[in-house]
């Protein structure tokens, strides 16, 4: 785990994502839209909840603004070890493997200083809110809602979504949504 001080080097792929052309220091990657590589992961519960998590209001990205479980790729980490990484970090499941992801995506966006690939998978859990483990410097505040309590954020145009605006939000919703019935 890496604290506020320390260099978080990424990985810099072609706008393609088919050739590793470098490693740069997160900022940097950030301040020269360089393109790079995250994950999200949806969890969701027993109940067919998704879990939201609060950004820590000391993030400089999108401080106090709900999300799933996100985050980039360490250099030279798949996909699937970060996944396993930052959800055990951020929400405390730490008892995940490989097999347990469900593969929903890779999409490329690009929005202002933030071009990536973002690898997207499906967790399902039988863990409770009280069995999770929020990482305070990144978590403030963990809930559970249901696709209809969050297709209803979507819609409010106020949301505190961080995703409310990708244009990967409702192809994944809608493979979420067919997964489940």
């Amino acid at each position: 785990m890496k604290n506020s001080q320390d260099s978080e080097l990424l990985d810099v792929y072609t706008e393609d994502n088919e050739k590793k052309i470098g490693i740069a220091d997160r900022g940097v990657v950030h301040y020269c839209n360089l393109w790079h590589r995250e994950i999200a992961c949806w969890i969701i519960n027993e109940k067919n909840e998704i879990l939201l998590q609060r950004r820590s209001p000391n993030k400089k990205q999108s401080p106090n603004m709900l999300s799933v479980t996100a985050g980039h790729l360490d250099c030279n980490e798949t996909p699937i070890e970060a996944l396993i990484r930052e959800v055990s970090e951020e929400v405390g499941i730490n008892d995940t493997k490989e097999e347990d992801y469900i593969y929903l995506g890779t999409f490329k966006l690009s929005n202002e200083n933030n071009h990536h690939y973002k690898y997207t998978y499906l967790l399902k859990t039988n863990k409770n809110l009280e069995d999770l483990t929020m990482q305070e410097s990144e978590v403030s505040e963990l809930l559970y809602v249901t696709l209809d309590e969050l297709k209803s954020m979507l819609d409010n145009p106020d949301n505190e979504l961080t995703f409310a605006k990708q244009s990967y939000t409702p192809i994944v919703l809608d493979k979420i949504k067919k997964m489940l019935t």
